[in-house]
C-alpha cells in the first residue's frame, strides 16, 4: 500500500477483530510447501514464469523453484536483499524492485538490474504494473513508463495527490486513483488520460480489485466498499458489510474466487465475490499472510512470514473441524445420530449439532477402541479400564480391568471383547453385566468381528487367526496352510474382509475364501491398515495415504492429495452420513467425496534438460553423439503443486530397456552411465490418478568408436592376415611339437596308471582284506574295502587331469599307504611332512610309483621295523624326499635276480620319459635321483629325490 506524504500518516496493517458471534464456517483445506526452505524467512510475493516455475521474493532475496529444488538468484549490483512487486509482461519477462529504488528484470532464469530511479523519481513506496503496450509502469511520486530495453517512454508527474495502488482491467488498461479526489488516471497504448469518477462522495484512497470479472473498490481510510465499473468509472456503495466497516488499516488481495483481507497480526479473512458476508471467520490464525496469488494450476497460494507458502487446492473443501493440537484424536466411531471420538489423553467425546462434548471425567490413557451397539446407546471404550457409557442415562460403568484391543456387539445384550489377556463374552441382563473368558482364546487378541450369517466369531490373535463357532468349537483360519496375522478385519453383508501384509485382502463367506483382492498403485503393492466398504467399492488407508477403490481394487481417487492432509499421518477414519471423517496428524477433517471441485487432470510433462557426460544440453540438440559421450542423464518435471503425491513418471530407453520403469514425483531424473554405440529412443510420460500425458520422445545415436569403423576394420584385417601369413609356419611347428609332447605325456600317464594298479598290489590288498574277513574282523574289512574303492576311484579320476591340488595328491598317498600298512601290519610305519605347503597344483601320480618301489623292493625284505618318511620342500620346483630303511638297491637287486622275478613295480622307462616331457614343457630341471644310505659299509636304506613342477593355485 502506498502512502501519501501530504496526509502525513502511514497506513499500517492492523488485525481485524473477529466478531463475537462465532461462525462455524471452516477455512479451506490446505497444505504447506517451502516450509523448511523458508523457515525464518519472510515471503513477500509469488509469481510464475511462462514455464510455470515459481519466483518467490523474500526479505533474504529472490528464490526460484522448479518443482525439484529451490535456488537463490542473486544480482551483483543489488544494494539490498529484499525484493517486492513481482509482475510479468506479455513476453514472460518478470520485473521486481527493492527498497533502494532499483528495478530488476528476470529473463532466462537470471536476475539483472534493469533501471535505477533517479533522486527526483525515487520514493519509499513503489509499485509496478504492465501496460497494454507491454511497457513497464513504475509508480512512485510520479509514474514512469519504460520499454523492454529500459528506455523511458513517457512520464506522468502528479502533484498534491497520493497515487493509490494500480488496478489493471481485463483489457490491460492500468488505472490509478488519485487520493482525496474523483480522478482516475488511465494508461493505455503509451498515453495517460484522466477520467472523472461517478460517485456521490469523494473517496480518500481507493483499493480497486476484481474477482470473477466483477470489480470492487474499498476506501482504505473510510472502509466503505463499492461496486466499481472500470468502463464508466462509476462507484456504487455496498452496505451491510460489517467486516469492512471495522476500524484498522487493511491489506486487500484479489483472487479468482473472492477477496482476501489481512492485517498486522496472523490470520486472513475471505469474502466471496458479492462482499455481503457477515461475521466472516478468521482463517489460518497461525500464519501471517503477506500475499495472495492464483497459480496456473488453479491453486490459491498464501505467502506467509516464517512458515512457507499455504497451498489451497480449492476453497470449497473444508479444513479440519478442530485441530486437537494438544490432544490428537486416536479413534473415531460413527453411530446413527452422532460421531464419537477418543483422544490420546483419554477423553471420550461426541460431536453433535456442530459441537464437541466431553463425556467422561477421569482421563487415564489414550483411547484406542470405541464400539457401540446397533442402537448407538451403549458406547464401549478403553481408557485404562474397559467401560460402557450409556447415551440415555449418561452413566459410565467399568466392566473389566484389562487393555481393550477390539470389541464387537452381537446385539444390545451380547458382545465380545478382545483384550491383552484373551477374549471375553459379555452378557447384559437388567443393566447388569456378566462375563466369562473363552478358555480356548487366552492369548493376546488383536481384532474381533462377528459373522451374523453363521453366528461365528472371527478372532485375530498373537498365535494366528481363528473362527470361534456358536457351539464353542475353535478352528484356525489359514491361507495355503499358512497362519494369518491380519492388519485389520472388517465384516459387512455376510462377508468377512481380512487385510494382510503380503497377500492382499482375503474375502470369506461362510468361512470359505471366495476372493482375493490385490491392490497396486503403479506396480507398488498397497498394504492396508484399515478398510471400510462403500456402496460401490471401499476406502483404505495405507502408510502412504488414503485411497478410494472400486469393487475390483482399482483406484478411483487418491483422497489425501487434494484434501489438505497429504503427508500427514492418518490415525483413523469412518463414514458418517455419506461423509468421510478422517483423524490425521493435523486434526479431524470431514470430507465430501462427491465434491467434484477437484478432479484428476492430465498434467503437463516437461523435459527440462539433458546432461551428456555431466554437461548441460538441450533435449532438441541431441541427435548424434560421439563414442565418448556415453553417460546421459535426462531431467524432467511436472509443474504441479497439488498432485505431487499422485504423480508417477513412466520411462524407458528403447535399445536398452525392455519394459517401462516407474518413478515418483521427487525422482525426476534418469541416468544411463555407460551406453554402448547404437540408436536409442528415450520415451517418457506422466500419470496422474490413471490419466496419462502424451509420450515425449528423444531420438539419438551414439557413434561407434573409430576402431569399429569400416576403414579401421579393413586396415586391421589386412594387417591381421599379413601377420598370420608370416607366423603361420612357425606356429604350425610349435603346435606339432606341443602335440607330440602331449601325446607322449598321456602315454606315460597311462603307463603310470597301469603300473600303480598292478596285479601284485591288487592281489596283496585283496588278500589282506580276505584275511580280515576270515578272522571275523568285519568292521575293519569293510573299512579297508571302502578305502580301496576310494583309491581306485580317485586314481582313475585324477589320471585325466594335467594338474591336481597338492592336498589331493597327499590324500591319494595316504589312501595308498593305509592299504599297504594292512599288508605290512604293525611292523610298518610311515610319515608325511608337507611343511604347511598349500595353494599349489602338481601333476598327478608322480610320487606313488617311487613309494611302491620303496615298499616292494626295499622294505619288504627287511626284518623288524620298516620305516618310510616322505617330506616336501617348496623351491623353484617342488622337492620331494622319499626315505626308507630298507635293504638298499644292491641287495634288492640280488634278491630279485635270485628269485628270477620278471615284474618291476613300475616302468622306469615310462617315468623317465614323463619327466623328460615335463622338463621340456616347463623349461626346468625336473626328474629323480636315488641316493643309497651307507653305514659302516652296510646299506641302511635308500633316499629318492624328486623335482616336480608346480603352479600357484591363485
Amino acid at each position: 500500500m502506498k502512502i501519501n506524504k501530504s496526509y502525513k500518516f502511514i497506513l499500517i496493517l492492523f488485525l481485524i477483530v473477529l466478531s463475537e458471534d462465532i461462525c462455524l464456517a471452516q477455512q479451506p483445506a490446505y497444505s504447506i510447501f517451502g516450509e523448511d526452505q523458508f523457515r525464518g524467512i519472510q515471503v513477500y510475493d509469488v509469481i510464475q514464469d511462462n514455464d510455470h516455475d515459481f519466483w518467490i521474493s523474500t526479505n533474504e532475496g529472490l528464490y526460484y523453484y522448479n518443482y525439484s529444488e529451490y535456488q537463490k538468484v542473486d544480482c551483483g549490483k543489488a544494494k539490498s536483499n529484499s525484493v517486492f512487486n513481482l509482475v510479468k509482461d506479455q513476453n514472460g519477462t518478470i520485473y521486481c524492485n527493492n527498497i533502494n529504488n532499483q528495478i530488476f528484470k528476470i529473463k532466462n532464469k537470471k536476475l539483472q538490474l534493469f533501471y535505477e530511479l533517479k533522486k527526483e523519481e525515487s520514493s519509499q513506496d513503489i509499485s509496478l504494473a504492465i501496460g497494454d503496450d507491454n511497457n513497464l509502469l513504475i509508480s512512485s511520486n510520479q509514474i514512469l513508463v519504460l520499454n523492454s530495453k529500459g528506455n523511458k517512454v513517457t512520464c506522468k508527474k502528479i502533484k498534491h495527490h497520493y497515487i493509490a495502488q494500480q488496478f489493471v482491467t481485463n483489457d490491460k488498461i492500468v488505472q490509478y486513483h488519485l487520493s482525496s479526489s474523483k480522478q482516475i488516471l488511465c494508461y493505455s497504448k503509451g498515453k495517460f488520460k484522466t477520467n472523472h469518477l461517478k460517485s456521490a462522495s469523494t473517496p480518500r484512497v481507493l483499493k480497486i480489485v476484481k474477482t470473477k470479472n466483477v470489480s470492487f473498490a474499498v476506501d482504505l481510510i473510510t472502509k466503505k466498499s463499492y461496486h466499481y465499473n472500470p468502463l464508466s468509472f462509476s462507484l456504487t456503495e455496498i452496505s451491510g458489510n460489517n467486516l469492512l466497516d471495522k476500524n484498522g488499516a487493511l491489506r486487500i488481495y484479489e483472487s479468482k474466487n473472492g477477496i482476501w483481507i489481512a492485517g498486522t497480526l496472523p490470520g486472513v479473512y475471505f469474502l466471496k465475490s458479492d462482499l455481503k458476508q457477515k461475521n466472516t471467520p478468521l482463517f489460518y490464525t497461525d500464519y501471517f499472510i503477506s500475499d495472495v496469488y492464483d497459480d496456473d494450476e488453479g491453486n490459491t497460494l498464501l505467502s506467509t512470514f516464517d512458515k512457507g507458502i499455504i497451498l489451497i487446492p480449492s476453497i470449497h473443501i473444508p479444513d479440519v473441524i478442530a485441530p486437537f493440537y494438544d490432544d490428537p484424536i486416536t479413534t473415531i466411531l460413527s453411530t446413527k445420530n452422532r460421531i464419537f471420538l477418543g483422544s490420546s489423553k483419554g477423553k471420550l467425546m461426541s460431536f453433535e449439532n456442530n459441537q464437541f462434548s466431553i463425556l467422561n471425567k477421569n482421563w487415564k490413557r489414550p483411547i484406542e477402541v470405541i464400539e457401540c451397539d446397533a442402537s448407538g446407546n451403549s458406547i464401549l471404550f478403553d481408557d485404562g479400564t474397559i467401560s460402557i457409557f450409556s447415551t440415555e442415562t449418561r452413566n459410565l460403568q467399568i466392566i473389566l480391568e484389562a487393555s481393550l484391543k477390539d470389541a464387537v456387539f452381537v446385539n444390545s445384550n451380547l458382545f465380545y471383547l478382545g483384550t491383552n489377556q484373551g477374549c471375553y463374552e459379555f452378557k447384559k441382563e437388567k443393566n447388569k453385566f456378566s462375563y466369562q473368558k473363552i478358555p480356548t482364546l487366552k492369548s493376546r487378541i488383536h481384532f474381533v468381528e462377528y459373522n451374523k450369517s453363521n453366528k461365528s466369531l472371527y478372532v485375530s490373535t498373537a498365535l494366528g487367526m481363528f473362527i470361534y463357532s456358536s457351539t464353542g468349537k475353535l478352528k484356525p483360519l489359514k491361507y495355503k496352510n499358512n497362519d494369518l496375522y491380519p492388519l485389520d478385519i472388517y465384516y459387512k453383508d455376510s462377508r468377512m474382509y481380512v487385510c494382510t501384509k503380503d497377500i492382499g485382502i482375503l474375502v470369506y463367506k461362510n468361512d470359505h475364501l471366495i476372493r482375493r483382492i490385490c491392490v497396486y498403485d503403479n506396480l507398488k503393492h498397497l498394504v492396508f491398515k484399515k478398510i471400510i466398504l462403500t456402496k460401490d467399492g471401499f476406502i483404505g488407508s495405507t502408510s502412504t495415504g488414503m485411497y478410494l477403490f472400486d469393487q475390483n481394487g482399482k483406484i478411483k481417487k487418491i483422497i489425501h492429495s487434494n484434501y489438505g492432509f497429504s503427508g500427514n499421518r492418518i490415525i483413523d477414519f469412518t463414514m458418517h452420513e455419506n461423509k468421510l471423517w478422517v483423524s490425521h496428524s493435523r486434526g479431524v477433517q470431514k470430507i465430501d467425496l462427491k465434491n467434484k471441485t477437484i478432479s484428476p487432470n492430465t498434467v503437463q510433462l516437461r523435459l527440462d534438460n539433458v546432461l551428456i557426460n555431466n554437461q548441460h544440453s538441450k533435449a532438441s540438440e541431441i541427435k548424434t553423439l560421439s563414442s565418448s559421450q556415453r553417460k546421459i542423464q535426462f531431467n524432467f518435471s511436472t509443474p504441479t503443486l497439488r498432485n505431487q503425491n499422485s504423480i508417477h513418471y513412466y520411462y524407458r530407453l528403447l535399445g536398452n530397456d525392455t519394459t517401462w520403469n516407474i518413478n515418483g514425483f521427487k525422482f525426476n531424473q534418469v541416468t544411463y552411465n555407460a551406453l554402448s554405440s547404437g540408436s536409442y529412443t528415450f520415451q517418457i510420460k506422466v500419470e496422474n490418478q490413471g490419466k496419462f500425458s502424451e509420450t515425449k520422445s528423444i531420438h539419438f545415436r551414439i557413434q561407434s568408436p573409430f576402431y569399429f569403423r569400416w576403414w579401421f576394420i579393413s586396415l586391421n584385417a589386412l594387417l591381421f592376415f599379413l601377420i598370420v601369413y608370416l607366423i603361420y609356419r612357425n606356429q604350425l611347428a610349435k603346435q606339432k611339437r606341443k602335440s607330440d609332447q602331449i601325446n607322449e605325456l598321456n602315454a606315460s600317464k597311462l603307463t603310470a596308471i597301469q603300473s600303480q594298479m598292478n596285479p601284485h598290489f591288487i592281489f596283496n590288498a585283496m588278500n589282506s582284506i580276505q584275511d580280515l574277513i576270515l578272522k571275523g574282523n568285519v568292521e575293519h574289512s569293510y573299512s579297508y574295502i571302502t578305502t580301496f574303492s576310494n583309491l581306485v576311484r580317485k586314481t582313475l579320476n585324477y589320471s585325466e587331469r594335467e594338474f591336481i591340488e597338492f592336498e589331493q595328491e597327499i590324500e591319494l598317498l595316504e589312501l595308498y599307504l593305509s592299504l599297504e600298512k594292512l599288508r605290512f601290519k604293525a611292523e610298518f610305519t610311515y610319515s608325511i611332512d608337507t611343511n604347511s605347503i598349500s595353494s599349489i597344483k602338481i601333476p598327478p601320480m608322480l610320487i606313488q610309483p617311487f613309494i611302491e618301489n620303496a615298499l616292494g623292493h626295499g622294505l619288504i625284505h627287511r626284518d623288524g621295523e620298516k620305516i618310510l618318511h616322505i617330506s616336501f620342500e617348496l623351491q623353484d620346483v617342488l622337492l620331494c624326499k622319499i626315505e626308507d630303511n630298507g635293504v638298499g638297491r644292491n641287495k634288492a637287486k640280488e634278491i630279485r635276480e635270485r628269485q628270477r622275478a620278471d615284474h618291476e613295480s613300475f616302468s622306469g622307462k615310462a617315468i623317465q620319459k614323463r619327466f623328460e616331457i615335463l622338463s621340456n614343457h616347463y623349461n626346468g630341471k625336473l626328474g629323480f635321483e636315488y641316493v643309497d644310505k651307507i653305514e659302516n659299509g652296510e646299506s641302511t636304506g635308500t633316499i629318492v629325490y624328486l623335482k616336480i613342477p608346480y603352479i600357484q593355485h591363485f
